[in-house]
């Protein structure tokens, strides 16, 4: 039984609880001119933030930032911060806005189809995208990249976008792999396999005249080809992409393949390397082609929670998704029988990975299991993921952030604060993470002329916090407000009082 198909791209703990939302009505400031006075602006740009001062927007844009005690014409209309602290809109980097955080949500990995089918559970995710989205909003996510799904949902995005709270919304269609998986929605698939590099040059043409920033290649070994041999299956269609403008992202879990995909023209490691420590070599190739490294700390623990039955989901989620996301392990886990095989023996097997000494009355089959969860599921994987995220900070590479939002039990929108939480424990300090989810995402997508910073010119899309957010509270932190591109789509209960 080959477990690794079966894990193929994985990568997303004991009470359930949920705190509701103060709605309000968006206020549409987007086509006049407000003065936001007496804030405290942290712009990305300086070290210090910038005091006691005046923001400046007009039509959805950043107009500037101005002392305070400025005189502020007539014609815009004044909110005042009372000393609240600005920063710029936070980015998800990554995301799959087709999958909902559910049990129900990957059957290729947990085959839940007994319980619910996947119509349904593709069906509710749709009809509740809107109430998802905004939850990110009012966490503070104004723009979020989707980094591969159905090409077919593309057109849903771009009628989502309408919506003033809903985030700005980046996206990759089908993810491009060897290894065939298979078809899961009726709408298309998630995933499209190919077995020559003229096989995947076409299956890039046909993305290029999607409306996508981003092309996402998986670069593991499960068909059992080499590093080297994917450069060469991979490098022509990379090469047409890159020439289109679109962001090369790849999914390459083990050293030797992450570096293989920057020698090919990665962009963007969207995990970054699970497997191993990295290396000079890799440091000095990953420099050498400006390549973004972006860790997803989280998404692969829930996994693992998932099979030992420990699942702890994020709070600040609405009501309706977070209760169906939470009935669904109720159900998964009240029902082995209709769970499927696979998913029967990891959760068998599983609480074996931790404690390797209890093996030694199970079968050599049985330790065969075990062994290969190990080799998935290790707890050397977190160290690995905490320790690399350490060395590319302090060797200087650009660093993004994402959460892999959308897997089994990584929930939309509150997964971001888990996120932040986890890269505190690796040793990363308040800025650096905030600079990851601001504009070193920006830099990574190519879209820092629009956002990333609190600067002239830039789309007016911002988090109010009453506090410094650049603290080791910031995990526990949530906006008091939240504007996106000049709509006021967030106020708190305690600003509404």
């Amino acid at each position: 039984m080959n477990l690794q198909k079966t894990a193929l791209v994985l990568c997303c703990s004991a009470t359930l609880s949920t705190t509701s939302f103060a709605q309000v009505a968006p206020t549409n400031y987007a086509d006049g001119q407000v003065a936001y006075t007496h804030a405290n602006i942290i712009t990305m740009q300086t070290q210090e933030p910038i005091k006691d001062a005046t923001l400046l927007v007009k039509n959805g844009k950043i107009e500037a930032i101005v002392p305070s005690n400025t005189s502020i014409e007539k014609d815009y209309a004044t909110i005042d911060l009372n000393g609240g602290w600005v920063m710029p809109g936070f980015i998800d980097g990554h995301v799959h806005l087709n999958q909902s955080g559910s049990a129900y949500t990957r059957p290729d990995i947990i085959d839940a189809t007994n319980i619910v089918k996947y119509a349904q559970e593709q069906d509710w995710l749709k009809q509740h995208l809107p109430t998802i989205l905004s939850d990110y909003t009012q966490l503070g996510v104004t723009t979020v990249v989707d980094l591969g799904g159905p090409s077919a949902w593309l057109n849903d995005y771009a009628q989502l976008m309408q919506a003033p709270a809903t985030p700005a919304i980046y996206a990759a269609a089908e993810l491009i792999n060897t290894a065939p998986v298979p078809v899961l929605d009726n709408a298309g698939p998630v995933f499209t396999a190919i077995s020559t590099a003229e096989e995947a040059l076409q299956a890039v043409e046909a993305q290029l005249v999607l409306p996508t920033k981003v092309v996402k290649f998986v670069w593991t070994g499960e068909a059992g080809l080499s590093p080297e041999s994917l450069i060469e299956l991979y490098q022509p269609a990379i090469k047409a992409a890159k020439a289109q403008q679109r962001i090369i992202a790849v999914h390459a879990e083990q050293q030797s393949y992450a570096k293989a995909a920057i020698i090919a023209g990665a962009n963007l490691l969207v995990h970054g390397v699970m497997t191993d420590i990295i290396d000079d070599e890799f440091i000095t190739l990953a420099k050498q082609h400006g390549v973004v490294y972006m860790p997803t700390l989280t998404a692969h623990q829930h996994y693992k929670d998932v099979f030992l039955k420990q699942v702890v989901l994020p709070l600040y989620n609405t009501d309706t998704y977070f209760n169906y996301v939470s009935s669904s392990f109720d159900s998964l886990y009240a029902h082995p029988e209709l769970s499927g095989q696979m998913f029967n023996i990891m959760t068998k097997y599983m609480p074996y990975v931790d404690t390797p000494s209890k093996t030694a009355d199970l079968s050599k089959q049985e330790q065969a299991i075990v062994g290969q969860l190990s080799q998935l599921f290790s707890p050397t994987i977190s160290h690995y993921q905490q320790q690399n995220l350490k060395l590319a900070a302090n060797a200087g590479l650009k660093l993004a952030f994402g959460t892999d939002a959308g897997n089994a039990a990584t929930l939309h929108a509150s997964a971001i604060y888990e996120e932040i939480q986890a890269w505190l424990v690796a040793g990363m300090s308040p800025q650096q993470i905030a600079q990851a989810m601001t504009i070193g995402n920006a830099v990574a997508y190519n879209i820092d002329e629009e956002m990333g910073t609190i600067s002239s010119g830039k789309d007016a899309s911002f988090v109010v916090f009453n506090t410094n957010p650049l603290t080791p509270e910031l995990p526990s932190l949530r906006p008091n407000r939240v504007i996106k591109s000049g709509h006021q789509v967030f106020i708190s209960a305690e600003e509404v009082q």
